[in-house]
């Protein structure tokens, strides 16, 4: 017998005895004292199980049932104080969220999202992608009124930190959307919000989703537009048809898409307007749908473009999209001229700081805008390259929907009259450089048109496209294109290594 075990369970006997003599049960843990025998010494109670080979120490101190009810009483309110806290604060976090969207989307004020359109062939959004379009759309908040300005992509400005003055679409390219967005700011004296960038596959799904466009298409868009709607469906994958007939025609998004890209029967300018036309169009179609078409819509593109906008925005607009209507759409800069500086092509605005007022007049409503001394300084050095000190008239906005020819005398109403001559300047470079950039265009849409299906010529992935014609005209390209830039045919595209500088407009 251990000694130990025995003097254990003497003491515990003794103790229970004394208790039942005291008449004082321990009744705070009835089950346990029915297994359990206790030794009491000093403010511990020592107890052991079972066979007493375990032995355990409980703390005996001063502790009455009163304190250990408020105890429990005071641990039962902090918890419910914690709750209670834990609530406010996701209720607080809840409001701040409704109050920063209501300051965003549906008080007073102005929301501004730079909106970019790339020319990427892999999926590409950031640098390196070619910026087709560049856009600003500023948003009136109290009214939902949308005022689209196209920035012109030949646009001479300031495009970097160190000085450098180049097109203004090689910000985008040197630098992504932060750099594009960086330059934007500076030489406009804006303060852009978001920024949305999006590739021409994108803007097809929504088209399709919406269910398609209403366009007149005139004669000399018809002649061109179905080389443009076969390259696109090769660099999107989306299958489409070609168009049988100039005037009124429902688009898909391909179609539309081809429709926006169109320039070589104009200019960039007219090219921009159609943009802004396509935009339109479409956002007519989207204050049309039900809400289940606009979830799909905002499900199949939100994926495909790089925004700073959040989801939660989108599908709030979405819901509110009765309340946004497009307003005024211009083209910047308003008044301007084209010519050379160096070996590119430029749009110059005349003058800088006369349109950056004229910007902020048409987006915000601010007669006596006065620009800022970055943009007064960025407009001298353009002004002591280009040598127009003086401001111009303003050119048409966007200039017609390109239904002019080249060679048309109502073609030079798309520039101020005091730029006659760099237009003329315009022409004759487009004769001595650019011939083989319209000749290759027109022999490629004979072949695309040439191997249509019997079936209403549907044109699209694993179509009978007879690529081997094509073989000996891609490479006579390569050998013969010229140093200047060359990324505006469809189907084929500028990029680095192709000669001379790197990126677009060279």
């Amino acid at each position: 017998m251990d000694y130990e075990d025995e003097l254990d369970r003497m003491r515990a006997r003794k103790n229970r005895v004394s208790s039942k003599r005291a008449g004082n049960p321990d009744k705070s843990h009835p089950a346990e004292n029915k297994h359990r025998s206790q030794a009491v010494r000093g403010d511990r109670t020592y107890y052991s199980t079972g066979d007493g080979r375990n032995p355990r120490a409980r703390y005996n101190g001063p502790q009455n049932n009163a304190k250990h009810k408020a105890d429990k009483k005071r641990k039962r309110k902090h918890k419910q104080r914690v709750i209670f806290m834990e609530l406010v604060i996701l209720a607080l976090v809840l409001l701040g969220g409704v109050f920063l969207f209501k300051q965003r989307t549906h008080q007073k004020g102005y929301w501004t999202i730079a909106v970019f359109g790339v020319d990427s062939r892999d999926g590409k959004l950031e640098k390196g992608a070619l910026s087709d379009v560049e856009m600003i759309c500023n948003i009136d908040k109290a009214t939902g009124e949308i005022k689209l300005v196209s920035v012109f992509r030949d646009t001479y400005l300031k495009i970097d930190s160190k000085g450098t003055y180049h097109k203004i679409n090689e910000a985008y390219f040197k630098g992504g959307h932060k750099q594009a967005v960086d330059a934007l700011n500076e030489n406009l004296d804006l303060s852009i919000d978001d920024y949305a960038t999006f590739n021409w596959k994108a803007v097809a799904d929504a088209i399709n989703i919406l269910g398609g466009v209403d366009l007149e298409i005139t004669d000399s868009e018809f002649a061109y537009i179905n080389g443009f709607i076969t390259e696109t469906v090769k660099s999107t994958g989306i299958g489409s048809f070609q168009l049988k007939k100039a005037g009124m025609n429902h688009l898909d998004g391909v179609q539309a898409v081809s429709y926006a890209r169109l320039r070589l029967m104009d200019t960039d300018f007219n090219r921009t307007e159609r943009q802004r036309k396509v935009i339109s169009l479409a956002m007519d179609k989207a204050k049309k749908a039900d809400f289940g078409t606009l979830s799909t819509l905002v499900s199949t593109v939100f994926p495909q473009i790089s925004t700073s906008i959040g989801m939660n925005d989108i599908l709030s607009i979405a819901k509110g999209i009765n309340k946004y209507h497009i307003g005024e759409t211009n083209g910047f800069p308003f008044s301007r001229t084209t010519m050379k500086i160096g070996r590119m092509d430029c749009v110059i605005p005349t003058t800088l700081e006369s349109n950056v007022i004229q910007l902020h007049q048409f987006l915000y409503n601010e007669a006596d805008y006065s620009p800022s001394s970055a943009v007064k300084k960025i407009s001298d050095k353009i002004a002591q390259e280009s040598g127009i000190k003086e401001p111009g008239k303003n050119a048409p906005a966007g200039g017609s929907s390109g239904g002019k020819k080249k060679g048309d005398s109502s073609s030079k109403n798309t520039a101020p009259a005091q730029t006659e001559a760099p237009t003329e300047e315009s022409v004759k470079e487009t004769t001595a450089e650019n011939t083989k950039e319209v000749i290759p265009e027109t022999t490629e849409q004979e072949i695309t048109e040439t191997p249509t299906n019997d079936d209403g010529s549907l044109i699209g992935p694993g179509a009978n496209i007879k690529e081997t014609e094509k073989k000996p005209e891609k490479e006579t390209e390569k050998e013969t294109r010229p140093e200047k830039e060359t990324g505006e045919n469809p189907g084929e595209q500028e990029g680095p290594g192709a000669g001379g500088e790197i990126g677009p407009g060279v």
